[in-house]
Order: structure tokens, then sequence, then C-alpha cells
């Protein structure tokens, strides 16, 4: 028998091999679990030493229901599922992987933003049902100003492989990033209001805070070009769904592309699906071959350092 129990909160990829081998290594077991509410996190969780947490709520009364746990890690980047101020009190260490999907989130977001600058997505359904000549608004990529929310790993990553495009500058709102980084990037830092009234590209890479949720709203829509494109890999809550669609409905934003959403698998009766100016994916952007087993490694060895004693690579609260 294992020493340590360790449980996968919520089973999103097909396979765990890669965390079973790093963890035997560190004498501790593997188990599948399936929560979607705190009340599943508690029931299934309770006994684990260490929790690899996906999607599930780590609300403040999952954290209290654990009784030995020793780490939380977040497989991603964000860990706004996870009450931290609850792990630290509880002494629970919570770790994340941020630096695994910069390449495969920022190829994504240029996949978003071409697929609706082209409208290549509806424009290969409409052929498929036999419609040619097809009238749509397009516009040329060269002399547009791409506009970027929040400037970490990822938005930079963007930012590189859009400088050959011809944009006529790269605009950043970023609190918490210096005018200086910015501009050794290619980019401007500049405020809220001038990213908004000034881009052809808004793309969102912020993470999810009482600041930051509903950034995007009625008041901040209005303020965008009619002929803009907003691209959301960052978090869903960034955005206000009803403003977006309502924005989207009345052609006041030429077009959106969208990976992430507030509710996870997109609702089947979402406005967006009757929409044929936006762009829906699966919050896929970071799931390539090589991300996902960047993730995989890095999430179990966070896992292994702990309970061995030691610090893990990406710690998250302080203890």
């Amino acid at each position: 028998m294992s020493k340590y129990l360790v449980c996968v909160s919520d089973t999103r990829h097909a396979s765990y091999e890669i965390e079973k081998e790093i963890l035997g290594q560190a004498d501790a077991e593997l188990r599948l679990c399936d929560c979607v509410t705190e009340e599943d996190v508690v029931r299934e969780c309770a006994e684990a030493d260490a929790v690899l947490l996906d999607m599930a709520p780590m609300t403040a009364k999952a954290v209290q229901g654990l009784k030995r746990c020793k780490i939380i890690n977040r497989y991603g980047v964000g860990y706004d599922n996870v009450d931290i101020e609850a792990c630290t009190v509880k002494k629970i260490q919570v770790t994340n992987v941020p630096d695994y999907c910069a390449e495969d989130v920022s190829d994504h977001a240029l996949a978003l933003m071409m697929t609706c600058l082209r409208q290549t997505a509806l424009r290969d359904r409409l052929v498929r049902q036999g419609e040619w000549n097809i009238q749509r608004t397009s516009f040329r990529l060269q002399g547009k100003v791409l506009g970027v929310l929040g400037f970490g790993r990822i938005a930079r990553a963007l930012v590189k492989k859009t400088s050959g495009f011809g944009f006529s500058k790269v605009l950043v709102y970023d609190p918490y990033v210096s005018a200086g980084v910015c501009e050794t990037q290619g980019a401007q830092k500049v405020g809220l209001e001038e990213v908004l009234r000034q881009c052809d590209f808004l793309s969102l890479h912020m993470p999810v805070t009482p600041d930051t949720t509903k950034l995007i709203n009625r008041e901040t829509l209005a303020l965008m070009k009619p002929t803009a494109i907003l691209v959301n890999t960052g978090r869903g809550p960034l955005v206000d769904d009803e403003a977006l669609t309502e924005a989207l409905k009345n052609h006041r934003l030429l077009y959106a592309g969208l990976d992430t959403h507030w509710t996870e698998p997109l609702p089947g009766d979402s406005p967006y699906r009757e929409l044929d100016n936006v762009v829906l994916t699966d919050h896929t952007a970071y799931s390539t071959k090589e991300a996902v087993e960047e993730l995989k490694i890095k999430s179990a060895r966070n896992v292994a350092a702990v309970l061995r004693g030691e610090k893990p690579g990406y710690p998250v609260n302080q203890l």
C-alpha cells in the first residue's frame, strides 16, 4: 500500500500515466475522481494527501473537508476556482503551472483573430450549404491596431508572433507591467480606454479578479469600433456575455472569437449559438501534445516535491 493518496479531482485528460509514474516515485497512489460540486470534492477527496485539481470548485467549504491534504495543484495557469485564503489558513500549499502553454494559447488566439477577420469558419459552412460569392465585410490586416489586455507570457508570445503582420502599433493595458517592459516587446503601454478606442483587434489575457470580472461590458464595448474583433483565450468571466451577445447581434462589434466561457461546457441555450459573427471553441487553446505533457509533468512534480517535504517549483501561496 502506498504511503500517500493523490486525488485527481475531475478527469479531463484521457490518460494519467505520466502522473502515475512521477508520483509513484514518491510512494503515492493516484485516484481518479469525478467532482463537479464542492460536495463532490469533500466526499471523494477528503482523505487525499494531495489534490490535482482541474475545473472542480475548491471553495472554502471544500478545503475544510480535506482532512490531511498538504498540496492542491491547479492543472493550468489560472487558479480562480481555488480559495487561496482558505488553503493558506489550513496550511495547504497551492501550486500551478504558469509557464506551460504560452506558445499554444498565443497560437490559438492568433488562429481566432485570423478566422474572425477572414470569416473562414462561416464561409466554410455556407459553401458546404451550396452558397458562393458570399458578401461579407472584411478588412486588410496591414495597418491595423492590436490591443492587448494583460501582458504576461501568453500576450508577449502573441505580440512577438504578430511582429511581421504590419500592425501600425500594439497597445497594452496592464497595471502591473511597466512601460519599459512593453517597449522592449514592441508595444506601448496606455490606459484601458485608449486601448479600447483605438484597437482593431482586442485580445484578452488577464486573470479573473474582482477588478477584471466583466471588464468587457456594455460601457467598455461602447468604446470600441464597430469594425473591431474581440478574442478571449483568457477567462470566461472577463466578458459580460449578455453585453457581448447584444453588441454582436446589433453589429456594434464586427466579430468575436471565444475559447473560454462563463459556463463550460457551453450551454445548449447559449445565445452565442445563434450568432454567425462569433467563433466558438471548447477551452482548448492550451491543448497541444507538447503542452499537455509539460502540464502533467510539472503538476506531478509540484505534488511529489511537497509530499517529500521539499519546496515545489511553482508555489502560489506562501506558508
